[in-house]
């Protein structure tokens, strides 16, 4: 149930960026240039932080409780 919490939260926050950056994106007064290169970090960091997710996760699939009696 926490999982599912969590996933809703981040599908929250992106919703909220999502709508507050597209103003940004869509604006023709912005470079080109400029919103490409905003557009590539930002990529880059949800790139990072899912990849760190996932990290996370598999470990803790991973791991062996060597005191927990079977």
């Amino acid at each position: 149930m926490q999982s599912l919490g969590i996933i809703i939260l981040g599908t929250v926050i992106l919703v909220l960026l999502g709508y507050g950056c597209r103003s940004f994106f869509i604006s023709a007064d912005v470079p080109l240039a400029l919103r490409i290169g905003v557009g590539v970090i930002g990529g880059g960091v949800l790139f990072i932080v899912i990849k760190a997710i996932r990290g996370r996760l598999a470990r803790i699939k991973a791991e062996k409780f060597k005191e927990v009696e079977k």
